[in-house]
């Protein structure tokens, strides 16, 4: 009878025990698939509207210049986009000015802060301290917001077919951008775009990432949490041939960016090294 008892008491503290790690289990397995959305900061794009031959805009180019070296490209990047037939200009820049001005105030310094997130035209003030907090504050403020996705892209080398006019004996250099949009917040997202741009660097101010080719936008469809969104760019711009890239390389700055085409905004952008 003794023994029936032990025997009893075993098998119940056997089973209190059991049952206590397989529910400690349970809720360590519970809480690992109750993920949470994944977190990826936010990388700010900048686009400076400026001309040769206004007055005001070289305190915006220094300013901005002088931010976009502070600031990492995982932060801050910064695209100068030239108008109005100054010799730096594109159609491609001009059509992108009036895209988002449209029938408002246009003129220069324009500074647009993750497309119409925010847009300071002109200058804040004469000094060139009072700009630079303006612009700083701006760029911060956007920083601190949580991006709802992640956008990876990389570029890829590749000989493209001889542009017209072109010598036969050059083997004219060019490059595919390929990449993904993933949604990684919790709600569904529309009327978004991929676009990209292609900028030259020169020696002088406001030739900083100073923009030749603007790619097309790319649909995107309605994402869901989770979902992504595969992309591809050729663009058309030319990389020097072949037998000058080993003397002299081409610097070349490759931004993709994700924008709404509804409000404007940029919700994130990357910067291809």
């Amino acid at each position: 009878m003794i023994m029936r008892i032990k025997e009893r008491i075993f098998v119940l503290i056997f089973l209190i025990i059991f049952l206590s790690s397989s529910n400690v289990s349970t809720f360590e397995v519970f809480a690992q698939n109750n993920d949470s959305p994944k977190t990826v900061p936010r990388t700010v794009l900048v686009e400076l509207f400026i001309q040769e031959g206004c007055l005001t805009c070289p305190t915006a180019e220094f300013c901005l210049e002088d931010l976009a070296w502070e600031y990492s490209t995982t932060k801050f990047i910064l695209v100068q986009e030239h108008l109005w037939g100054d010799g730096y200009d594109t159609a491609e820049t001009n059509a992108r000015y009036n895209w988002y001005v449209g029938d408002s105030k246009k003129g220069t310094p324009d500074v647009f802060i993750n497309g119409l997130t925010k847009r300071l035209q002109g200058l804040s003030c004469d000094c060139v301290e009072g700009n630079y907090e303006c612009y700083k504050d701006a760029i911060d403020e956007e920083l601190a917001r949580p991006s709802l996705l992640e956008l990876t892209a990389s570029k890829t080398p590749y000989p493209d077919p001889l542009p017209q006019g072109a010598r036969e004996e050059e083997n004219v250099l060019n490059i595919i951008i390929e990449g993904t949009v993933k949604n990684i917040s919790d709600i569904s997202l529309k009327d978004l775009a991929v676009c990209g741009m292609v900028g030259k660097e020169g020696d002088e101010s406001g030739l900083y990432n100073y923009i030749q080719d603007i790619f097309p936008f790319q649909n995107m469809p309605t994402l869901l949490p989770g979902a992504a969104f595969s992309f591809k760019f050729v663009p058309e711009i030319l990389l020097a041939p072949e037998s000058e890239i080993d003397d002299e390389k081409e610097i070349l700055h490759l931004v993709i960016f994700i924008q709404n085409l509804e409000t404007k905004e940029i919700l994130q952008a990357l910067y291809i090294e």
